[in-house]
């Protein structure tokens, strides 16, 4: 008869995960220093939150920018009750107060975006002429542009969704919240900046973010 060994493998528990967690951390940082350009051996050897690449977070910024789109869509599906709040009773065409947090969030992955890729294009135009210190001044911008359009971008995206999806919380429930004096969410803001203008700008950027991230990532390896 042939002996038959059984072995039992112990179940996965926090521990083990919080280990293959730190594993993937320290295979992509020696990865990057192995393999990496020198730029990159620099930027996680500074053991910063945003030391992903920049394609990485440029694709992060075209996720946000597509949610921030589907603040349209959400006016769709309000009650009449609830659209007739709006200016005009047309969600769509109106200017709204709650959207000025997503317009906010708009100007500010744009901003943020174009950091990401002015450090590209330098990086493209010639990373081994670049001195130690240069490239020190590029990670301090590319770092800032990663904060503001993955933090602050972020933030303003959660309290733009949060406010637009209040509408299906019903009339009652956003009247308990003007009846303080304060003023309503969906009066007019006075920009004339609409919900569909804001939602198709954030789409078309949305692509346009994600397009370039993949270029980006096939040119930078």
């Amino acid at each position: 008869m042939h002996e038959v060994n059984i072995r039992w493998k112990r179940p996965l528990d926090g521990r083990d995960i919080v280990t293959e967690q730190t594993d993937y951390f320290d295979d992509r940082i020696a990865d990057a220093i192995l393999h990496g350009s020198p730029y990159e051996r620099l930027r996680v050897r500074r053991n910063s939150l945003f030391d992903q690449r920049i394609p990485t977070k440029l694709a992060w910024q075209s996720a946000i920018l597509l949610v921030l789109s589907l603040v349209a869509p959400i006016t769709l599906g309000y009650s009449g009750a609830v659209a007739a709040l709006f200016p005009g009773a047309t969600p769509l065409a109106s200017s709204p107060v709650i959207l000025m947090p997503g317009v906010l969030a708009l100007v500010i992955e744009t901003g943020a975006a174009t950091g990401h890729l002015a450090v590209a294009a330098t990086l493209l135009s010639g990373e081994s002429d670049l001195s130690t210190r240069r490239m020190r001044q590029l990670l301090s911008v590319e770092e800032m542009a990663s904060f503001y359009g993955l933090i602050g971008g972020a933030l303003l995206l959660a309290i733009t969704v949060t406010f637009f999806l209040l509408g299906y919380a019903g009339v009652e429930t956003i009247q308990q919240y003007t009846a303080t004096g304060a003023q309503g969410p969906f009066d007019a803001s006075g920009t004339g900046l609409s919900v569909l203008a804001v939602s198709a700008v954030s789409f078309v950027g949305s692509v346009m973010l994600f397009a370039g991230s993949r270029l980006l990532d096939s040119r930078m390896r």
